[in-house]
């Protein structure tokens, strides 16, 4: 331990130092004395050549020999050495530098002066002028530059001392500090060797603490190596892909699986770009640009999106991309888990073809059931007894349950698949409304309940009408579900910010406690009191109408409080008017092809006989247009037309008695003709052969539709020609439509024999279904499209679920699309009564003369 002391030559040797260092202060001079010695040399020597210039120049005036010389080389001389006097000593401030030039300043401005009062004194004594030649001389004796000069040494010699009081002052303040930095070297030396012998002693305990922390240290490299071991096997056994990229987007490392996911080794992977090793470029667009947007996510939230993927081979799979940043210092580091989804794809494609399977298969059944119950309950077969009556009401309505829990099913699976397709238009809120309390009135009378409806300014928004009653309808009925007899439920609609609509189902039930309102909305969840078990219902509603909101770009918000009622409230996004003139307008630019039935169009009015041109192509007929009555005969002379729709007002000639004209030939005589007139009354007095109908103005569409489709039937009763391949439902479908009367059924069980039947015997109205054997119903009506059935009305009563795109396919003349799980055998049958008015409200083969007003 005496060994690691300090010894006494140790403590010597910085000691002698600072005393040798505080004897060089004391003994020692400050460095550039010959300089300054040499520039204080130099300012005498100014002076002095400045004294004996003044004294040869009082010389040369009493007429002595001068002994250096006035002339102007010796004032340049002076002036020279000034000049060189400029570059003063070191030890100067820069406060005193600018003194010292000062100095020189004046002295170089005496010495002018006075090389300018001796020329002027010369010039002077040269001419005569002995008075001013003594001024002169008087002038350059006052303002001698040797004066200036003796003032420049002594103002040099005061700063000169100054400095060295200064630097006087300084040595001693040094040499005290140093005094007192070699006492404190002292101290802190004997206190070092004092701690030297502890420090002896806590070495040897460091030694010791050394060895046990470097066994720690090898047992936990141990556990260490273990940790890494144990982590590389999970690593080589994940089931993903775990790839590392840096930040520019290249990779670093990849686990075995990604290795086999894109069929390539690491050595050919790392380095490379993951976006091109990973992506195809046919990936859809956009798709690349959100994939790079997660590697960019700083935040460290992982990012999660599924994108089709590229193997080293060429052949792609669906995978599930988890893009996270890695977080740490320095430079930025990704992870990007890729999981193969191909077996998850498998099953979802097979899931959607038994949703679709259900779809068709059950639901088809299930609507036969229902409508052979319907007709079982309205008599069709005879009076039923009522016992057994009341087990078919049952039966019915438990029959319409199950259908109705089969589409929220299926609809909920639509929506989470993202299938659920809107048709969005513009419609009327107060339309809405109406249409949610018809269809409601009847359980809200059962469970005496007032329905009103609380509609402001009656907004239009934009939305998917039978979606958005859907809403209403579930949530309506949940209010009046849980009102008491006697109470009401108000719908209230008013426009809110600009652009929405809001929307808000009021009650006043019993309330939702707070706790349980996040449970509202999950599927098949039913509050547990016990007046929400006793009322019923799937939990499915409301989690379908929250779906539905979202998809129309909302959300529905719920306002409760227990013995308060309720409140449920969504927004819509408002309509945009309409631009253009009337909507036939409009439609006629979607028009389609045209059509085998030939319309003749004659009038002079441009706007009526574009609105007519887009009506009637909107509806299958090839339209000609004529803008006299001239160019109208010339027409019928070289093809007649399937009908004439005549404007009484076209300017040249009567037009009644054109039609008189063509009643008389035998080619035209049974032309049909519906005249457009601006009053009913001058359809007075014509006879029934003579006109096929009177439209007055403005025009009634659905009139003139109806005239048309009218007049060019055969006469007879209405044919309808019902086209199925499940035979219950052909059934009750054929029996619904026998006992409206006046119609005579058709029915066909697959494609081919549809038409065949429509070609042989042109039916008023085709009710349609699409799955058929052989020809499908987009076959059917393809092929109907191409001849003269492309202007039979249409109903699609199918199971299955149509698309936009499906129900502008499956369109003929006036079409009305129908689910056979929504729609009952009802709304079938308004629908037919509908598009068969004119048919089922006339006489058989009758052309009558009617004023549409």
């Amino acid at each position: 331990m005496t060994g690691t002391r300090l010894s006494k030559r140790s403590v010597a040797l910085p000691v002698g130092a600072l005393l040798v260092l505080c004897a060089l202060f004391v003994v020692g001079r400050p460095w550039g004395t010959a300089r300054i010695d040499a520039y204080r040399t130099g300012l005498q020597q100014l002076r002095l050549a400045s004294a004996e210039l003044e004294q040869d120049v009082l010389r040369e005036r009493l007429g002595l020999p001068e002994r250096h010389g006035s002339h102007a080389q010796a004032f340049a001389a002076l002036r020279a050495r000034a000049e060189a006097l400029r570059d003063v000593p070191p030890f100067l401030s820069n406060e005193e530098a600018r003194v010292m030039a000062s100095s020189l300043d004046a002295y170089l401005g005496a010495l002018e002066d006075n090389r300018a009062l001796l020329e002027r004194s010369r010039a002077a004594q040269a001419r005569g002028e002995q008075r001013e030649a003594d001024a002169a001389m008087q002038a350059l004796l006052e303002r001698s530059a040797s004066a200036q000069a003796e003032r420049l040494v002594g103002t040099f010699i005061q700063l000169h001392e100054r400095a060295q009081v200064a630097n006087e002052r300084t040595r001693v303040v040094f040499f005290a500090a140093s005094l007192l930095l070699g006492a404190y070297v002292v101290v802190v030396l004997v206190r070092l060797s004092r701690a030297s012998g502890e420090l002896a002693t806590l070495n040897a305990a460091l030694e010791e603490r050394v060895e046990e922390r470097g066994r720690e240290l090898v047992a936990a490299g141990e556990e260490q190596r273990t940790t890494q071991a144990r982590k590389a096997a999970i690593l080589e056994a994940a089931p993903d892909g775990i790839l590392l990229i840096d930040e520019v987007g290249r990779l670093l490392e990849l686990n075995p699986t990604a290795e086999k996911v894109f069929r390539l080794t690491a050595a050919q992977a790392v380095g490379r770009e993951f976006l091109a090793l990973a992506l195809p470029a046919s990936l859809p667009a956009g798709k690349r640009e959100e994939v790079s947007a997660a590697l960019g996510e700083t935040s460290g939230v992982a990012t999660r999106l599924e994108s089709p993927c590229l193997r080293a081979d060429g052949s792609m799979f669906p995978a599930e991309l988890t893009l996270v940043r890695v977080p740490g210092e320095g430079p930025a580091r990704f992870t990007a888990f890729v999981r193969d989804i191909t077996e998850r794809k498998e099953v979802e494609r097979m899931k959607n073809e038994f949703v679709s399977t259900v779809s068709h298969e059950l639901r088809t059944p299930l609507t036969s059931i229902r409508g052979s119950l319907g007709l079982l309950e309205g008599g069709i077969v005879g009076e039923v007894p009522e016992p057994a009556l009341e087990m078919v009401r049952i039966a019915r309505s438990n029959t319409e349950r199950l259908i109705r829990l089969i589409n929220d099913i299926l609809d909920l699976e639509k929506m989470e698949a993202g299938m659920l397709e809107l048709k969005l238009a513009s419609l009327d809120a107060r339309e809405l409304v109406e249409a949610t309390f018809s269809g409601l009135k009847g359980v809200a009378d059962a469970a005496g309940v007032v329905l009103r409806a609380d509609v402001e300014e009656s907004p239009r928004v934009r939305g998917d009408r039978d979606r958005l009653i859907q809403v209403l309808t579930n949530l309506v009925s949940n209010a009046v579900k849980f009102s008491t007899g006697g109470a009401e439920v108000v719908v209230r609609v008013l426009p809110e910010v600009p652009g929405r609509v809001r929307f808000s189902v009021v009650d006043s039930g019993p309330g939702i406690p707070e706790e349980q309102k996040d449970r509202l909305f999950a599927r098949f969840q039913q509050l547990d009191g016990s007046d929400t078990r006793s009322k019923g219902g799937t939990g499915l509603g409301l989690a379908i109408s929250q779906a539905i909101v979202n998809q129309h770009g909302g959300g529905i918000e719920v306002l409760s409080a227990p013995g308060k009622g309720s409140t449920f409230t969504f927004t819509l996004e408002a309509a945009r008017p309409l631009s253009g003139s009337h909507p036939a307008v409009v439609a006629a630019a979607t028009a389609r092809d045209t059509s085998r039935h030939d319309v003749l169009v004659a009038t002079a009015d441009p706007e009526l006989s574009g609105l007519l041109r887009g009506l009637l192509s909107q509806e299958g007929y090839r339209v000609v247009r004529a803008v006299s009555l001239a160019e109208a005969q010339k027409v019928l002379e070289a093809e007649p037309p399937d009908a004439v729709v005549l404007d009484t007002r076209i300017p040249d000639g009567q037009a009644l008695d054109w039609v008189r004209s063509l009643r008389e030939q035998p080619r035209t005589r049974a032309l049909p003709v519906v005249a457009l007139s601006g009053r009913s009354s001058e359809g007075e007095g014509v006879g029934t052969p003579l006109v096929v109908d009177w439209m007055s103005q403005p025009l009634e569409e659905s009139g003139l539709l109806s005239a048309l489709r009218h007049a060019m039937r055969r006469p007879g009763q209405a044919r309808v020609l019902v086209v199925d391949d499940d035979v219950a439902t052909r059934r009750v479908i054929c029996a619904r439509l026998e006992r409206l009367g006046r119609v005579q059924v058709f029915e066909a069980a697959d494609g081919e024999s549809a038409v065949e039947l429509a070609r042989r015997t042109p039916p008023d109205l085709i009710v349609l279904d699409v799955g058929l054997p052989g020809l499908d119903g987009f076959e059917v009506v393809d092929i109907l499209r191409r001849g003269r059935g492309r202007t039979t009305p249409l109903i699609v009563f199918t199971g299955r679920d149509l698309s936009r795109a499906d129900q502008r396919q499956l369109t003929l003349g006036m079409t009305r699309h129908l689910s056979k799980a929504r729609s009952s055998e009802e709304e079938l049958v308004a629908s037919v009564r509908e598009l068969l008015h004119e048919l089922l409200s006339g006489k058989d083969g009758e052309l009558e003369t009617r004023a549409v007003s």
